[in-house]
């Protein structure tokens, strides 16, 4: 690959570690891969430049100067509004200014404790529902007219607004309003400042794979989409360096015969995909493939999709976590993919960075972990497996069931062998980091080859000089750039920061119509104290469980238990809960929830996986919670987890009695597969 310190136009002195990727070597990640080669050492040499003018700075890091720029004009006010739905959160981004913004969220139980976890508000607000909101047409000229009134108040389309404004476009967010991810589309168009476009049709569900009509339909539409907005389009560093697609569509898809799609590792086998957000935004010369913009993609509900876009936009991330894989080979190719050198960067860049490799034995310690707090901000994991398994021990796997509900919303670079192959599977390692609360995740969808993904140290040193995770994590240069099988998802314009590329945050702003959510959590703790019902309960927990402050929660929670009046708090308190570390309390609000989620299942078993190792769970009621409450599919997991423990404190008769009395309770192709892991 060519050297990227020495393209047209300019040098920059911080882009040196680029060069590591010419003749990247061919190294294998998941089981029965072939050993790696030697790879050449990263260039360390190159001359240092004079500072560039923006034109001249290469596209990747436009980006952050970008940001920079935006952040000096709008401050944050220190403020979280929580809306009831997506009319009420159209209507609220619209008081956004081009000086002055906060974060909306979409109010559920999951998400929300999580953001304002992190961003740690101020003050923060509720709004009543404005109504019913519009459809169809109506509904994307709402979205359109929302976004560029955050600039130009009365402004019809954020491509006027751009450019009554004088700011020159970077992006091009694609949405489709019959699809429930386009909260996501609305606050990134306002927020960063791009186009807005429409992309509509079926398109598949995010573990669908599409045939090669089907994709190449797909890339046609995406750039057809583009293309309509008059924006140049068709280079990177012109005015569409960034796609970010907010719909469903299918993660994968057949590369079929087309210039644009041929791999640098040769033609797919028969029915291996590629990934769709690296087969979109490329285009051909002659027999030349290249890329025109490097895409993003959010889907999910409105709740979710708007947390992912409120994250990029909004928090600060401070803490960094880097995994090794010691089952990776000793050899030069491999070691180029050691987290040490990453961490060394990203610790002179201000992120408090922590190296982490589990020695034999590790599970113990990623559960310890786990049951403390998997609070990082930003992690990257090197791995070896499969769609459900994930290798942190020399020649171990590890179950999807062991990934972690996370106390903070994190980035996530996984250099991990079809993490990202159904990425709405209960049983698919990516599936589950992002349902937790990742909301930007480099992966991969199939077999990549190690040298597919960009070596942890190069995209430490992109994220360093401003540089995003998503943009960070593509080669971006030579036959590395072709496309293959890496997956990129969340918004591709954000860049994890210390609070460099971060606007000033000043004080929050009340105005008519927002309640204070912690005076009315004042007067609903009264109210329920004074006649303790499930209204009461529920109506205290939905305020103080939105405080930021876990232990308020846990204190209302105790009150209501003692009542008898918590079962409807139940749902509501059990992410707060979580986040204040009780396992006891979480066990009693999941005996409460008549049918628990996966999710919600997560939260349990993320705290007591470490203790029931140990032989900790002392409580009856909480180990009675726990054997009834094994996680479907693989309840085998959880089964075998909890087992010795229990019999410790209910007796051998008793557990064996709870325990066939859940299997009897599971389908009996889940049943079987239990009966034959215990074998």
């Amino acid at each position: 690959m060519p050297d990227p310190t020495k393209r047209p136009g300019g040098t920059f002195c911080a882009w040196l570690a680029l060069a590591a990727c010419v003749t990247a070597p061919v190294v294998a990640v998941g089981e029965g891969s072939a050993a790696p080669q030697a790879a050449p050492a990263v260039r360390q040499d190159a001359p240092a430049a004079a500072a560039p003018q923006p034109e001249q700075i290469p596209f990747p890091l436009r980006f952050g100067v970008r940001s920079e720029m935006l952040a000096r004009k709008q401050a944050v006010l220190n403020q979280v509004v929580l809306v009831p739905d997506g009319a009420t959160y159209l209507d609220e981004i619209r008081q956004w200014t081009i000086d002055r913004r906060w974060p909306v969220l979409i109010e559920d139980d999951h998400f929300t404790p999580l953001f304002l976890q992190a961003f740690a508000p101020e003050r923060v607000f509720r709004r009543a529902s404005v109504g019913a909101g519009p459809s169809g047409d109506a509904l994307a000229a709402a979205i359109e007219s929302a976004a560029a009134h955050a600039w130009v108040p009365g402004a019809a389309s954020m491509k006027e607004a751009l450019a009554a404004r004088g700011v020159p476009s970077i992006g091009v967010v694609l949405v489709d309003p019959a699809d429930p991810a386009w909260p996501a589309a609305v606050a990134l168009a306002a927020g960063r400042g791009q186009v807005l476009a429409s992309l509509t049709g079926n398109w598949g569900a995010p573990n669908d794979q599409l045939d090669p009509d089907r994709t190449t339909a797909l890339c046609d539409a995406v750039r057809d989409a583009v293309a309509a907005t008059g924006l140049a389009w068709n280079g990177l560093g012109d005015e569409v360096d960034a796609v970010t697609i907010c719909r469903s569509m299918a993660g994968k898809g057949m590369p079929g015969e087309r210039v644009e799609f041929a791999s640098p590792f040769g033609p797919a086998k028969r029915g291996e995909p590629i990934a769709t957000t690296d087969a979109v935004c490329r285009i051909a010369e002659g027999r030349t493939p290249r890329r025109w913009a490097v895409a993003g993609w959010i889907f999910g509900s409105e709740a979710r999709s708007a947390y992912a876009a409120m994250c990029s936009l909004f928090l600060v991330q401070r803490s960094t976590w880097l995994n090794d894989c010691p089952a990776y080979p000793s050899n030069a190719g491999a070691r180029q993919y050691e987290v040490g050198e990453a961490t060394a960067l990203l610790k002179k860049a201000a992120f408090a960075a922590e190296s982490i490799r589990f020695a034999p034995g590790g599970i113990s310690s990623w559960r310890q972990r786990a049951a403390a707090g998997w609070g990082p901000d930003l992690e990257f994991i090197n791995s070896m497996g499969n769609l459900d398994t994930f290798t942190i021990l020399q020649d171990q796997d590890t179950g999807v069931r062991e990934i972690p509900a996370i106390t903070r919303p994190m980035g996530l670079h996984m250099i991990h062998s079809f993490s990202l192959a159904a990425p709405e599977s209960p049983i698919c390692v990516g599936a589950r980091w992002l349902d937790h609360g990742v909301f930007a995740y480099v992966g991969s969808v199939h077999e990549p080859m190690l040298n597919a993904f960009v070596p942890p140290a190069l995209v430490a040193q992109r994220i360093a000089v401003g540089v995003p995770l998503l943009v960070a994590g593509r080669w971006l240069e030579g036959e590395g750039d072709r496309c293959w099988r890496v997956q990129t998802i969340g918004d591709p314009l954000w860049t994890p920061s210390p609070g460099v590329l971060r606007g000033a945050v000043v004080a929050a702003e009340p105005r008519d119509g927002l309640v204070d959510v912690k005076a009315a959590a004042i007067e609903a703790i009264k109210a329920m104290n004074a006649a303790p019902t499930g209204a009461n309960a529920i109506a205290a927990m939905r305020c103080v469980g939105r405080l930021g402050k876990p232990e308020f929660a846990g204190t209302v929670w105790a009150n209501a238990m003692k009542a008898g009046v918590a079962k409807e708090s139940a749902p509501t308190a059990l992410m707060p809960l979580f986040l204040w570390r009780n396992l006891d309390a979480v066990a009693q609000a999941i005996e409460l929830i008549d049918a628990p989620t996966l999710s919600q299942l997560d939260l349990l078993w993320t705290l007591a996986a470490a203790p029931l190792e140990a032989g900790q769970v002392a409580n009856r009621a909480t180990i009675e919670t726990l054997v009834r409450h094994p996680r479907v599919p693989r309840a085998g997991h959880d089964m075998g987890t909890v087992r010795a423990n229990a019999i410790r404190v209910l007796g051998n008769d008793a557990y064996v009695a709870m325990n066939r009395e859940v299997l009897l309770g599971l389908s009996a192709e889940e049943r079987a597969a239990v009966i034959e892991g215990l074998k």
